[in-house]
């Protein structure tokens, strides 16, 4: 079991409380949800975040809206530092070289940039566009197989951004991945709730089940449920003083006895 030093803060507070501290270093997460979700607000504020506490981040795009829109949208966020742009958040579109070259040039473009501009986060914008350019199920394991060896070589966290599956069939990234988080949106009436659910983070604790989420002018706000937050007490109950007898002679015999770690029949 990794130790808590081990943890990397994904910079936002709620998720950073359902990841259990956050995700760990130089691991690979999807981040999945349908359009709309909030996925690309999450990925750049990773980035952000990850920038103001020193690390290099980029950001890379497929088939996804122009960086100039993406930044357009972004500014209008308070986690958005234009100054962090190009030195400590980069963005960089590679579609046209995955479209060209498959996914072994996108690989190439990963490792090359990393290593140019010592990158520790990464946030791949189209995870869905490398899984309909790979002609197997064998191909795309081989891609996030070599991400792995990547990440783990340069201790760069990555961030792999996808559209909701159809839930048939699990895609089989979902296997090899050290985490998975999904966002969600569900009616109950009239009224949309945001949820999120972190389905797997290999080598930790998290806190499991649905917890609400909201985009504000601050980017993602996650609310942990407030059961799960108070699963385990900050301060154990302890019992002193003198045994009160009920009255029932085997009952107090019984109770003595499974103090002792005895178990008594009735």
């Amino acid at each position: 079991m990794n130790s808590q030093s081990d943890r990397l803060p994904t910079g936002i507070a709620g998720l950073d409380t359902i990841l259990g501290g956050g995700v760990f270093h130089g691991g690979i997460y999807i981040i999945q949800g349908a359009p709309g979700a909030g996925k690309t607000i999450l990925g750049n504020q990773i980035c952000f975040a990850h920038a103001a506490a020193g690390r290099r981040a980029l950001y890379i795009t497929l088939l996804a809206e122009s960086h100039s829109r993406m930044i357009g949208h972004m500014q209008r966020l308070s986690f958005f530092d234009q100054g962090a742009i190009p030195d400590r958040v980069s963005y960089i579109g590679a579609f046209k070289i995955l479209d060209d070259d498959g996914l072994r040039g996108l690989l190439d473009v990963v490792r090359r940039e990393v290593r140019a501009r010592q990158i520790k986060t990464l946030v791949l914008d189209g995870l869905i566009t490398v899984h309909e350019k790979a002609s197997s199920d064998l191909e795309l394991k081989k891609f996030i197989h070599e991400l792995q060896a990547q990440a783990a070589f340069s201790d760069c966290t990555m961030f792999l951004l996808t559209s909701a599956f159809d839930g048939q069939k699990f895609p089989p990234e979902h296997t090899m991945v050290d985490g998975l988080v999904e966002l969600q949106s569900s009616l109950h009436g009239r009224r949309a709730e945001r949820e999120m659910q972190v389905h797997k983070l290999r080598g930790g604790w998290f806190m499991g089940g649905r917890h609400s989420y909201r985009i504000t002018d601050g980017g993602i706000a996650a609310f942990p449920r407030t059961e799960a937050v108070l699963e385990t007490p900050s301060v154990w109950d302890s019992v002193d003083g003198p045994k009160v007898s009920i009255g029932i002679t085997g009952v107090d015999r019984c109770w003595a006895a499974a103090s002792t770690g005895i178990r008594c029949r009735w």
